[in-house]
This record gives structure tokens, sequence and C-alpha cells, in this order.
């Protein structure tokens, strides 16, 4: 749907438009409205409750000023005859006072009509802190939200929502461990090559719940997406666990895996380099230079095959004990060397696909933690606003 765009700003009357010629129905991450919500306390109570519905499920949009049929959208009529600016800013309130715990990430906007009207759209993240609950007027209500609308979980279903963070991040920690062994032993269809391995893998919250089931058609349509990172030629083909990317050539240096839960497994191999003295380097500039060309296409890419946020970003380094991870412009300094084979960084979690920039402040904490063990503070490579820029960041002292 053309409302995911990652540029919620951008979003037109024309994708709006889009809705009511494709007849998109309400579900899951959809939810029409006709008038803007009322000032009474059942009004400002259903405000909250569909908000917290979409952050306690898969997260969503909330369209107000669309008509329809049976849940069909069948026309953008939009809203008059109120201050739209004031009617966002009360309604952003009505938000923050009745539903705890907070949710992060929302945001709403008004799209401009031909007819002079105005539509809004609520974008709901899906929560990485569920469940909230509402608790305007003395309500204490749970909420989600499924095919058929919203509804109040059973007792089950909130055991799963009040174990889904701590759930999520151990499911990710072992698969990712698994996949770390996969490559060290040199098992799988396509073993690494060579010293040093750095494994990125993008995990969809969602992919543990037996929700997300890519349709590997489309995976295909979108190949280029899922680049491998290093280089740029590469040869693809469906298989076991989904799709899969590779480098070509006698030695593989490198794939990228689409799973069909929606996890990326990203590789690259072989950036180990031994200088004179048998003194192992790293040039981690050029090495973050691959990662950063790559992490936001890989995270659009996943976002255009119908992956649901929020996503755990992880970097694994497998073969690089002893090794220096060089950042300054020559290999002058050996004092800090990584300690262990298997360098695991911090999980990094992005709650909406949101803009570059957005990726780059999210992935920060775990260069920050792999500079760490060589001697800085942080990573000199990022400016003040939180963007990667690489080596031409004037960088300061240890």
């Amino acid at each position: 749907m053309a409302i995911e765009k990652s540029n919620f700003d951008s979003i037109s009357e024309q994708d709006l438009q889009e809705l009511v010629i494709a007849q998109v129905p309400e579900g899951f991450r959809l939810d029409y409205k006709l008038n803007a919500y009322g000032r009474s306390d059942p009004d400002k109570r259903e405000l909250a409750k569909d908000v917290s519905a979409f952050a306690n499920s898969h997260g969503g949009h909330l369209i107000i000023g669309v008509e329809e049929t049976g849940g069909v959208a069948t026309n953008i009529v939009g809203i008059d005859g109120i201050d739209v600016d004031a009617e966002i800013l009360r309604m952003e309130q009505i938000i923050r006072s009745a539903i705890e715990p907070r949710i992060t990430g929302i945001r709403i906007r008004a799209v401009s009509l031909a007819s002079g009207r105005k539509a809004l759209i609520v974008r709901v993240p899906t929560s990485w802190n569920p469940p909230h609950r509402v608790t305007s007027q003395g309500s204490n209500r749970f909420y989600v939200r499924n095919s058929a609308g919203v509804h109040e979980p059973g007792v089950e279903e909130l055991r799963v929502m009040f174990n889904q963070t701590a759930s999520a991040l151990e499911q990710a920690r072992k698969f990712r461990d698994e996949r770390i062994q996969v490559v060290k032993k040199g098992l799988g269809e396509r073993p690494l090559d060579k010293n040093g391995r750095l494994l990125l893998h993008i995990i969809p919250v969602a992919a543990f719940s037996g929700m997300v089931q890519l349709d590997m058609e489309k995976v295909l349509s979108k190949t280029h997406s899922f680049s491998t990172l290093g280089k740029t030629g590469y040869t693809n083909r469906f298989n076991y666990y989904g799709f899969i990317n590779y480098m070509g050539g006698e030695e593989n240096l490198g794939y990228t895996q689409i799973f069909r839960n929606g996890i990326l497994e990203a590789t690259f191999a072989g950036f180990v380099r031994e200088l004179d003295k048998g003194r192992l380097t790293i040039s981690g500039s050029s090495l973050e230079i691959y990662i950063f060309n790559r992490l936001s296409q890989y995270i659009y890419g996943l976002r255009d095959i119908d992956v649901p946020p929020p996503l755990i970003i992880m970097f694994s380094f497998e073969g690089v004990k002893g090794a220096l991870y060089a950042v300054e412009s020559s290999y002058s300094s050996y004092n800090y060397l990584l300690p262990e084979d298997i360098i695991t960084l911090p999980e990094c979690i992005l709650e909406d696909y949101g803009a570059e920039i957005d990726h780059h402040r999210s992935v920060r904490p775990a260069f920050d933690a792999l500079w760490n063990a060589v001697g800085y503070s942080r990573s000199q490579y990022f400016n003040d606003d939180g963007l990667w820029v690489g080596d031409r960041k004037q960088r300061t002292r240890r």
C-alpha cells in the first residue's frame, strides 16, 4: 500500500485514492473513520482504544475522512468545519494521557484534498513494550486488533503480549547464535571462505509469531534490494530457507538470505588481513562503508515485501580474535585487539521503517560498543545528528 511508504510526510490524496481504486479493506494494519472523534469521554476512549489496539498488534494506519462499505474504502471525503491543527494537537493529548504505558513513535498529519477538505492519518508503530491499556475516565482495558477489528484479548493473549519483548529478544539471540555456529563450522549450502566473517541479521519481532509467511515471487521481484555486502555482482535463486543472493566466483565471500518468516541474514567474509609479522587487521572504515551502503536498502526491501516492524538489528563477527579494528588512516597502533573469536554487538531496535537517519541512529549503540573494544569512548564515524558519515568526519581524541 502506498500509505506504508517510509516518508510519512509525503503521503498525498493520490495515495489515499489508491485505497479506493484498489478496494483495499480494513484489516490488521488499516482502519477507516468517516468523522473526527468527538469530545465526549466515550469518544476519547474510542480513540485511545483504536490506537492502543494497533500498538498492541502489528501497528498500522487510522485514516479519518473515508467513506466505506463493508469495511472497503469507497470515497475519500475528508473532514470539514474544524481547525485541523488544533484537532491534531487534541488527539495527541488524548493519546498521551489516556494510554499506559506511553506509546512512542505515533505520528499524525493532515492531507489536503482537492475539495478543500482534509483527511487525517494516524500512523501507529507496533509497540516494543506491550501491552498498552486504556486508562481514560477510570477505564482499565486492553485491546488488540485482528482482521475483523478491535477486541479485548483473553488471558492467553495478554500473557503472550507481556512476554513479547523478552521472548522476541531471546528467540532472536538464539537464532543468531545458531547461525553463527553454522558459519563457523562451514555448514549450510553456501559455506563462507577466508578469515573474518560478518553476519548482519534483521529480524522482525513478528517472525516468531507464525504470522509472517513471505510471498517468494514478491521477494524475487525485489531482489535488487537484497544485493550482497561488498560487491554488486551476485547470483540468486530460491532455496530451502526462502531466497538467496550470493557472490559468484570460486570463493564464497558472502550472501544475503531471506527466510520465509521475514528474517534477513547478510554475510561478508575475508575482511581480516594479515600484515607483516603475522599481525591481523580489519579496515573498519571499509567494512562500515559496506554495511551502511546496504543497511537502509535492506530495511526498505523488507518493507516492500510486507515484513512488519519493529525490527531487531544484530551485528556479529566470527574469526576475528587478535585482529585490530583499524579506524585511523594508518595502522600504527596495535594496542587494542579484538579479544574474542566471536563478537556479538548489542541488539538494536527499529520501531518503524522511518528514514535513513532513523536507521543510523538505531544501530549507533552497536558501533559505539565495537569502538569501545578498540579503545574509543564511542564511534567517531557518526555526526552530531546520528548520521553515519564514515572517515569524512573530523575525529576526536580517544
